[in-house]
């Protein structure tokens, strides 16, 4: 099983840019062909949140253009950027999962050998992130059906801290309910997030949480700035890979242009005097 994830897309209507200098749509239209030639390709794509910038129709038509070019199943959940009617509008027939209450996107995907939840942490017009107590009560009984299967859990804000003081002050600002809850599922071997557009990865109680990098810009991991910042820092991606000897690993690819790969050469790598 194969996963690769993108994140904090940020998609702009034909012809925009993000803070009129980077050109996001072209960014995510050369990610979805590098997807797509991956020597190695991967069962799923998950897009975990802010699709959009600004959650506007055209933002989505533009998102419909470019996402409908991955050749493998793709699910997604929203992010703070997003706006879950217009989202549910323009994407929720090429992604029916999605669902027509834009109030409550939840769902699980059950084909592979790790059981995955996706849930949605928006809140409408905030940038911060909420779980509601149908989401949480929805997940606990979700969990309880199938009590011994492995389940990674997909969502845009991180749960809780990760020291980067920007983003922490908007991350999933009731996530210690989501962490007091799986304690009881120790199924649950992952919580996957985007929002932080860098790779963060820690360990709670045994869980660990990752944030994906961004798609498209980043933003430094600083611990004093409260203000933010971003930076052109490469774009990359989360892979999760399961299998049974290794069992659920995550790690970074990059989505920047660079050289190789190039076979090892044991002659010259430690040429003899």
């Amino acid at each position: 099983m194969l996963i690769a994830q993108l994140s904090d897309l940020h998609i702009r209507v034909s012809g925009q840019k993000l803070y009129d200098h980077i050109d996001t749509n072209t960014l995510c239209a050369r990610h979805v062909a590098y997807i797509n030639a991956l020597s190695e390709p991967p069962d799923i794509v998950v897009l975990s949140g802010d699709i959009t910038n600004c959650g506007e129709p055209g933002e989505y038509s533009m998102a419909r253009r470019i996402l409908k070019q991955i050749d493998f199943p793709t699910f997604i959940i929203p992010g703070n950027h997003d706006n879950n009617p217009n989202m549910i509008d323009a994407l929720g027939k090429c992604y029916p999962h999605l669902g027509n209450d834009p109030d409550n996107i939840a769902y699980t995907v059950e084909d592979f050998p790790i059981r995955l939840i996706f849930l949605d942490s928006s809140c409408h017009g905030k940038v911060h992130g909420n779980l509601s107590s149908n989401t949480l009560s929805w997940l606990k009984k979700t969990l309880r059906k199938e009590p011994t299967q492995q389940t990674a859990i997909f969502m845009h804000h991180p749960p809780l801290p990760t020291g980067c003081l920007h983003m922490d002050t908007i991350r999933c600002m009731n996530g210690d309910r989501l962490i007091e809850l799986v304690k009881e599922f120790p199924q649950v071997i992952r919580i996957i997030c985007g929002h932080t557009h860098r790779a963060i990865f820690h360990q709670v109680n045994g869980l660990i949480i990752c944030t994906a990098p961004s798609a498209a810009h980043q933003v430094p991991f600083n611990t004093t700035d409260t203000r933010g910042s971003y930076s052109l820092e490469p774009p990359a991606m989360l892979m999760h890979r399961y299998t049974v000897e290794t069992g659920f690993v995550s790690y970074v690819m990059s989505l920047a242009s660079y050289d190789g790969p190039f076979r090892f050469d044991t002659t010259c790598g430690c040429p003899q005097e």
